[in-house]
């Protein structure tokens, strides 16, 4: 009972330093102002820090005025949002010295109800905007989302994956409405496979010379956890991704991760269809309708595309992710959003998915 107190007390004075030091915080003035407004960001946790990282990204200022109570709860709930109040220089809490023309966003702008079109209006819904997902929220924060990745390598014709497999975890997308196949059920799908591999170390890929082609690459976290700032460059050594959802829903991060240094997603027709726009068959993407259809594309078809076509698909790929996957890209559909007054979804994983029951 004593070390909690003790610990309370400590975090209470760390807290304490921490607001003042940004109370003191001025940026430098600037055109490009954020202003934020929000009263429940914490109902977005990681993808509200994303959203508002872009804008940092893309050489924004952030104003979120805010009180010491705001704060803390910012800091202390959520290790990806509290980024938002533990990055040096992220944002300013003084509304002051600001430019006729800011961005403004509220709650009332946003909706947690990501998959409703899908579901709802099968797609068909016009003049909205879902705000993409991104990579894990540490490559933005470690500043390491941008490093330069050799895209115009000698590729492997192979199918890569990487990621954790943790059965326990990832079958709870079972429970959910969507039809995707888990990560768990297409990792025992490919290791089937003659032509399946498990490697254990970076060298197995960048040694590899053409040991690993046409193959299915699979890097499982017991087996091998790649280091964060390795991910792109070893995507980036595969033609093809295959893409495994997340633990309750399709999307997960290393999509985005994979297409944002040209290696072509195949990925399951559902998948596709939540991500906006919808990737298409062929031009950004290999996509299966099920497993009978992955067996069919990786039997037939996947290993016998020609290189223009390859070359095709991955340049497709890499203006995709400019358009619309990138921060400047991103930020510059949502801004075109807020001036047309379209409602905007904002992922809020588990809580998105709850509008499905």
């Amino acid at each position: 009972m004593i070390s909690k107190k003790i610990n309370q007390v400590k975090r209470l004075f760390s807290d304490s330093i921490a607001f003042l030091q940004l109370k003191l915080y001025t940026p430098h003035k600037n055109d490009k102002v954020l202003l934020i407004n929000f009263k429940n960001p914490n109902l977005y946790h990681r993808f509200f820090y994303l959203m508002v990282k872009f804008y940092q990204l893309s050489g924004y200022t952030i104003c979120y005025p805010m009180d010491f109570a705001r704060f803390r709860n910012l800091r202390n709930k959520d290790r990806y949002l509290g980024l938002i109040v533990r990055e040096k220089n992220f944002l300013s809490i003084h509304k002051r010295n600001l430019p006729e023309s800011v961005i403004e966003i509220s709650d009332e702008m946003f909706s947690p109800d990501y998959f409703s079109n899908y579901f709802e209006y099968q797609n068909k819904q016009e003049n909205v905007f879902h705000v993409p997902m991104s990579f894990h929220p540490f490559m933005y924060s470690q500043e390491i989302w941008n490093r330069k990745v050799n895209t115009e390598r000698k590729r492997f014709s192979s199918i890569f994956c990487y990621g954790n497999f943790d059965a326990q975890a990832y079958l709870d997308i079972r429970r959910t409405e969507f039809t995707v196949e888990t990560r768990v059920d297409l990792l025992a799908f490919f290791q089937k496979k003659e032509k399946f591999i498990s490697v254990h170390g970076k060298e197995e890929i960048v040694s590899a010379d053409n040991k690993l082609n046409k193959k299915y690459v699979f890097a499982i976290k017991e087996n091998y956890g790649i280091k964060m700032e390795d991910i792109r460059e070893l995507l980036s050594y595969f033609n093809f991704y295959l893409c495994c959802p997340g633990v309750v829903m399709p999307l997960c991060h290393n999509v985005i991760e994979a297409m944002s240094v040209g290696t072509i997603p195949l990925i399951q027709k559902e998948y596709a269809e939540v991500m906006y726009p919808n990737l298409t068959h062929q031009s950004n993407a290999i996509i299966f309708n099920d497993l009978d259809d992955l067996e069919y594309i990786i039997q037939d078809k996947i290993f016998n595309y020609s290189d223009q076509e390859i070359l095709t698909m991955k340049t497709n790929v890499l203006e995709y992710y400019d358009k619309y996957l990138s921060p400047h890209g991103m930020v510059k559909n949502l801004n075109q959003s807020i001036l047309k007054k379209k409602p905007i979804y904002l992922q809020a994983e588990h809580r998105s998915v709850k509008f499905l029951r």
